[in-house]
């Protein structure tokens, strides 16, 4: 369990264009991100897209132009691993016809707690961005994630640094885990 939960609302006008969303911060000092939990509640019907973002860059969907798009709907995403600069965003649209609010809660520790590796699930099945695949299992990659594979088109700088700073800090959790530290 975390030592400090940060909790944000962002509400997403109405008529708020994907080519022109809003970017909302919630940023907070630097802490070691455990998880973030979100809820969606009814309402926005498909209308509305959100993503995680740092420094304009996508963190969550990483994909360049993805958005998380569902209606009534909740989660908590474990994020060992991922930015602890505390440098977040929320971008965001809205194309309904009525403003819609997206609730986030970040559970944080302080900087130098411990931080287990995030256990990647292994399957098939279809992600809340609508896009069907299959998370291969973790063997043979060093923190027991899930290899970045090639820069896609359209990936920056920054989005590549992210990626890469988040599997270094999973990598480094999973190997003082296995080496008897906590």
């Amino acid at each position: 369990m975390g030592q400090e939960f940060r909790e944000f609302a962002v509400t997403v006008p109405a008529g708020t264009a994907k080519t022109a969303p809003l970017v909302t911060d919630v940023s907070f000092p630097a802490r070691t991100v455990l998880a973030v939990s979100w809820r969606v509640p009814p309402g926005p019907s498909g209308l509305m897209g959100w993503q995680l973002t740092s420094a304009g860059a996508p963190v969550i969907p990483i994909q360049p132009g993805a958005y998380v798009v569902t209606d009534n709907q909740a989660a908590t995403w474990p994020l060992a691993g991922y930015l602890d600069s505390g440098n977040w965003q929320v971008t965001a649209y809205n194309t309904g016809l009525y403003d819609h609010t997206l609730y986030l809660t970040f559970e944080l520790d302080l900087p130098g707690a411990a931080v287990p590796a995030a256990p990647v699930p292994a399957g098939t099945g279809t992600g809340v961005v609508g896009t069907s695949g299959s998370v291969p299992g973790t063997s043979g990659v060093p923190g027991g994630g899930v290899s970045p594979g090639p820069s896609l088109p359209g990936d920056t700088p920054a989005v590549i640094a992210v990626v890469l700073a988040a599997a270094a800090r999973q990598a480094a959790a999973a190997a003082a885990v296995a080496a008897g530290g906590s």
